[in-house]
């Protein structure tokens, strides 16, 4: 339960062996390739050695039509994914065959191709569809719309705007053109659809005495017939697309048997799109590679066995002075959940301490102080022990299953207490419904006495702070600072000892002893005895800062208080009524409400206390986190031969 030390690796191959080696180490899952920077900075590297390079765009094409035909069946197929995918088991040897990649790679190119030609059909309906109604308003006219002209005259279809007078438009072009008609077909709220016959000799003037009128010539490319003909060609087009797009859908939906093997495919190229990756972070000449890195020291010996399986020359050297290497904390599967915690403030520094075991037991208490009900908790721990049982969700996801479980059981035990199940569900539904007193035993009332539960509350978070000062004073032992450690929290405990004495007996002897310390020792770090002194008083003013610490515990109270009230409200209004189908509805969504607002109210709240009050009086951060080759996937556990996860 610590950070991991790590190891530098360096280690030169034979190039021919890259895959290899590449594969065996990412099955590991515990090497950390880094950026050979400095090497290709140093001319007598970068005149021996260039980066490696590997087709990462034919992989990545590859993970992406494989996501665009799970896509696809999900679309037509059924079996989507929902909020928890259910993750399955496969041997290591099926999860890197060649057959079932290429295999799964054939099922996407013809499901991708199905959905292409869906798309082409839907392009040509489109078409199809603005072809019938730019069509519609001429519906009544039996003319071909190919027709431009007769032997004599000229035949013009056209459109105007619908505001346009019609009365008007042929008094002029009468005067203008005598050998003209003009013919109204329809018309609507925008437009009217007309036909100009006129002699071939007047058709000019008729075009221009009609151009006040916003006349524009309209015409009908690729089309032949009347109109009545070319609409009934587009329904029978579009009744044959209709049947061909079925027929693909229909087609598609029966392929909903490769999503298993298309998901595997997915994190297969998942994987091998990050080693490809990789390869960017070695050196070769074409001949040889070299490599380097980092790799926890616990899991060294399997590293060196994979190493000198390919005949690799390699070294494992502790960090270098300024180095700073990756971080990755090791914490049993219970303490791992506090990761989330941690890792949204920021990872301790490599020569920091791993604050999860400090954390998890502060974090658990409060979280179930501030919800302290029975019936929530019965609820948090079941469905996370379900949720994880059914999926076995990872990373994130089965960390907030398993934190919502042991927050679970801290509210279980908090609320048997106080005495809340579903706020005070037992006695007030007894008494509406059974007309009998029920009283639930408990320790401590939050609404009859919220005092002490304002006292307790801080009383924890006063161990808490004195708890953080004990790790400040353990780190500086264990970096040979100890004497710096007791003298930056001894004077503090003198104080707040002398404050507690002050309050119970009167003097302020032992205060004014730890005013003193204070004073002559706060202020050592500066150069010259005034400096030194102004220091020590100046760190008087942070008696404020431990008031606004201790202070910020009270909200334990208050969101204990606000999950009562609620909780005691819903029950209120949904026994006014006296009637249990109305008490039923109210209380499933009441209650559905108040565990909803006060999960992520209550988990913001307690990460806070830790984040602002506890990590700052030890907690050193800036860590990278430690990112290995591994297997990243999303719907398969990959297992080797013995029955044992990978990586």
């Amino acid at each position: 339960m610590a950070i991991a030390k790590m190891k530098r690796l360096r280690a030169i191959a034979l190039a021919r062996e890259r895959d290899e080696l590449l594969t065996r180490l990412q099955g590991l899952g515990c090497v950390e390739l880094s950026e050979p920077a400095a090497e290709l900075a140093d001319p007598a590297w970068s005149a021996l050695l260039r980066r490696d390079s590997a087709p990462v765009s034919q992989v990545r094409a590859q993970a992406a039509a494989v996501d665009a035909a799970l896509a696809a069946l999900k679309q037509y197929a059924g079996g989507k994914d929902g909020l928890f995918l259910h993750r399955r088991d496969v041997k290591e040897t099926d999860f890197l065959s060649q057959g079932t990649l290429d295999r799964a790679l054939e099922q996407a190119e013809e499901i991708n191709e199905a959905v292409r030609q869906l798309q082409q059909l839907q392009t040509q309906r489109l078409q199809l569809e603005a072809q019938r109604t730019g069509l519609q308003p001429w519906t009544g006219l039996d003319l071909p719309l190919e027709t431009s002209a007769t032997r004599h005259a000229s035949v013009t279809f056209g459109l105007c705007p619908g505001t346009v007078s019609m009365e008007q438009a042929r008094r002029q072009l009468e005067e203008a053109a005598p050998a003209a008609e003009l013919l109204e077909v329809s018309a609507d709220k925008e437009l009217r659809y007309l036909l100009l016959l006129c002699h071939k000799t007047q058709t000019e003037q008729a075009l221009r005495a009609l151009r006040p009128y916003s006349f524009s010539p309209h015409s009908f490319p690729g089309l032949q017939g009347t109109p009545g003909e070319n609409l009934e060609r587009i329904a029978q087009r579009l009744a044959a697309l209709d049947k061909e797009r079925e027929s693909l859908e229909t087609r598609l939906a029966a392929m909903g048997y490769a999503q298993q093997s298309l998901r595997l495919c997915a994190d297969r190229l998942r994987g091998e799109t990050a080693k490809a990756a990789c390869t960017d972070r070695l050196l070769t000449d074409g001949t040889v590679l070299f490599l380097q890195g980092w790799v926890p020291s616990r899991r060294r010996i399997q590293v060196i066995g994979v190493l000198e399986s390919l005949g690799c020359a390699w070294a494992l050297d502790n960090p270098a002075e300024g180095e700073e290497p990756p971080v990755l904390l090791q914490n049993n599967h219970l303490l791992s959940s506090m990761n989330m915690v941690t890792e949204m403030y920021s990872l301790p520094a490599y020569d920091g301490i791993d604050p999860n075991p400090l954390i998890f037991p502060f974090f658990a208490l409060f979280y179930g102080f501030m919800f302290a009900d029975m019936g929530y908790g019965l609820v948090m721990f079941l469905a996370g022990w379900i949720l994880t049982k059914r999926f076995r969700p990872k990373a994130t996801v089965g960390n907030i299953l398993q934190l919502a479980m042991v927050c679970g059981v801290t509210s279980f035990v908090c609320g048997a207490l106080t005495g809340g199940f579903f706020g005070d569900l037992i006695p007030v539904a007894a008494d509406v419904f059974l007309h009998k007193e029920v009283v639930l035993p408990s320790l401590i009332s939050p609404l009859e006495d919220p005092m002490t539960v304002l006292i307790v509350g801080i009383g924890l978070g006063v161990v808490q702070l004195l708890f953080g000062q004990c790790v400040h004073i353990y780190m500086g032992f264990r970096d040979g600072e100890g004497g710096d450690a007791l003298l930056d929290v001894l004077p503090w405990w003198v104080v707040f000892a002398g404050i507690a004495l002050l309050a119970l007996k009167g003097t302020a002897v032992l205060l004014l002893a730890g005013v003193l310390c204070l004073i002559l020792t706060q202020g050592r770090h500066k150069q010259g005895l005034l400096r030194k002194l102004w220091g020590g008083v100046a760190s008087l003013y942070d008696v404020t800062s431990w008031l606004s610490d201790i202070l910020s515990y009270s909200r334990l109270m208050a969101l204990m208080l606000a999950t009562t009230v609620i909780a005691s409200v819903v029950n209120m209004l949904g026994t006014l009524p006296g009637s249990l189908l109305v008490f039923i509805p109210i209380f499933l969504f009441g209650h559905t409400f108040n565990l909803g607002i006060n999960l992520i109210g209550t988990y913001v709240h307690a990460a806070r206390l830790q984040y602002l009050e506890f990590f700052g009086k030890f907690y050193k951060d800036g860590g990278r986190a430690f990112r290995p080759l591994r297997y990243e996937t999303k719907y398969v556990d990959v297992r080797n031969d013995n029955g044992e996860e990978v990586s």
